[in-house]
């Protein structure tokens, strides 16, 4: 069911009568919205456009957005990932009326500012929304009124299915308000299945993405999630995220990549019932499509659950498996324990890592391990400990991370109001710079620490440990001629070697770079000792 706001059928109403009475073709009349995904390429150190095809996946937004559209707009949708708009030319050129941005990523928020000036000089109505700009409304207001009101006609703050209709008929009724904010969070009842022929995606490593819920209760101490979409876990229908995979596959051409599926739920195994119920209906999509695996995100300790689903007793892991799952990023974060209870994640149990990810192995998943360095218990040893760790128990690929305090989080509050915060610049928050003082390290050994730690991981001995090893190869033996095995090992060193290339580049540039940006220079022990 969709809810539809009073003013739509009054702009429609309206829309109606005056096509009617002037003669207009109601083609003439509708009104243009091109959405727009940021991504920022300025920084000689940060990801290029082949960096964001290998490892990103098309957003969900544009194509959510697209189905809450009213038939009397056109809306179309720009990726900067895979379509950034770099020259001048380029924006005289769009004939949209309205230009939507999102923000989801703190990082982006100094190009998306960018691009809404360049908009607004050229008569565009601008609108803002995303995490970043819901977290900056909440709990920063200073910055949000001086970064995003100026350039900003309209904001839509928090998820966008009970609002967004309403300001698209704003717009057409020459009404529009400064915010729009629902009561509450939709529920999934009224969640519009999402328009992902809107989405270019072709041009992505990963060309498939899917949403089943929203929301985590777990709120982290450093996540985002649980202040956007809620401690409430909300679910859609599983039969028709299966349905809507099932008619993907059977209108997608053959080729690499084009059965693969991303979920992007923060922790698609957590309510297990549904994961159960959600699994069930995936392993009837393979039946159909032998082809067909999907990836997601969960927690290590999810392979060591069962679930009761209509009487009958399921182990989790065997339903990530027999459902087509190839690959999980899982949240690690951290090897220490006590980094682990800073962040809110003791229900992570160190002592357990090993046994949980031989598991998964053994199911035929492939791990891409969520590592978070710079917590007040790291100390530069932390960098050792970690490599061991993932080569130790061959993680085939690791996501790694510098703590970011990002703005809403209670980390971000904390560190604020402990002074510790020295670098405001929103670019900065990607993940690969730091940003504070750290507890028991300087900010140059924090960030170093971490890069050399990112090039050892992505060596060729360590490949060659974590993914080219006896264990492997001997299962690609045993499964000629089948070649599934073998196309396995190939792709993951394929990826490794892709985030060498990656981690060398960035590398070698973040040293051309000033050291000054570090503040201080100091750890926050140091630091709080020199304003004594």
């Amino acid at each position: 069911m969709t809810i539809v706001p009073a003013c739509f059928t009054i702009g429609w109403q309206f829309f109606v009568k005056l096509t009617k009475n002037n003669h207009i073709r109601r083609e003439e009349m509708k009104t243009k919205i091109l959405f727009v995904t940021p991504e920022t390429f300025d920084k000689v150190e940060g990801y290029t456009k082949e960096d964001i095809s290998f490892i990103g996946f098309p957003s969900l937004t544009a194509a959510v957005l697209g189905a809450l559209t009213p038939d009397f707009a056109e809306f179309e949708a720009i990726d900067e990932a895979i379509e950034p708009l770099e020259t001048e030319e380029m924006f005289d050129a769009v004939d949209a009326d309205v230009v939507a941005l999102s923000v989801n990523m703190s990082y982006k928020a100094n190009r998306a500012a960018k691009i809404a000036r360049k908009f607004k000089k050229r008569g565009k109505i601008v609108v803002w929304g995303g995490v970043h700009v819901t977290s900056l409304y909440d709990h920063h207001r200073e910055r949000f009124e001086e970064e995003i009101e100026p350039y900003a006609d309209a904001v839509v703050l928090g998820e966008a299915e009970e609002v967004w209709g309403k300001l698209v008929c704003d717009i057409f009724n020459d009404n529009l308000q400064k915010i729009y904010r629902a009561n509450g969070r939709p529920k999934s009842e009224i969640w519009s299945k999402p328009r992902y022929d809107l989405i270019g995606s072709d041009k992505f490593l990963v060309k498939n993405s899917r949403q089943a819920t929203r929301g985590c209760p777990l709120n982290c101490e450093f996540c985002s999630v649980t202040s956007f979409n809620g401690p409430t876990f909300r679910k859609r229908e599983a039969k028709a995220v299966a349905d809507d995979i099932r008619e993907t596959l059977s209108q997608r051409k053959s080729g690499l990549g084009s059965s693969f599926f991303a979920f992007v739920d923060d922790n698609i195994c957590f309510d297990r019932s549904y994961f159960a119920e959600l699994a069930l209906e995936l392993g009837e999509v393979k039946k159909d499509f032998p082809k067909f695996c999907w990836g997601g995100q969960t927690n290590l300790y999810s392979v060591d659950k069962s679930v009761r689903h209509k009487g009958i007793e399921y182990d989790m892991g065997e339903l990530m498996a027999k459902s087509g799952c190839i690959g999980m990023f899982v949240g690690i974060e951290s090897v220490s324990k006590e980094s682990l209870a800073l962040a809110g994640k003791s229900f992570n149990e160190v002592e357990k890592y090993p046994d949980q990810i031989k598991k998964f192995h053994d199911l035929g998943i492939m791990l891409n391990a969520g590592m978070v360095f710079g917590f007040d218990s790291d100390t530069v040893k932390v960098f050792e400990d970690s490599y061991d760790f993932l080569v130790k128990n061959r993680i085939e690929i690791s996501l790694l991370n510098i703590l970011v305090p990002l703005p809403g989080t209670e980390l971000y509050k904390r560190y604020a109001k402990e002074g510790r915060i020295f670098d405001d610049n929103w670019e900065n928050y990607d993940g690969r710079h730091v940003v504070y003082y750290p507890e028991l390290m300087t900010p140059e050994q924090l960030e170093q620490g971490f890069f050399d730690l990112w090039k050892a991981l992505y060596s060729w001995p360590s490949i060659i440990e974590r993914v080219v090893n006896r264990s492997q190869i001997f299962a690609a033996v045993r499964t000629l001629p089948n070649l599934s095995k073998a196309g396995q090992i190939i792709s993951r060193v394929y990826m490794n070697r892709r985030y060498a290339q990656i981690s060398s580049r960035i590398g070698k540039a973040r040293l051309t770079k000033s050291r000054d940006r570090f503040g201080q220079n100091v750890t926050f022990a140091e630091f709080r000792a020199n304003k004594k």
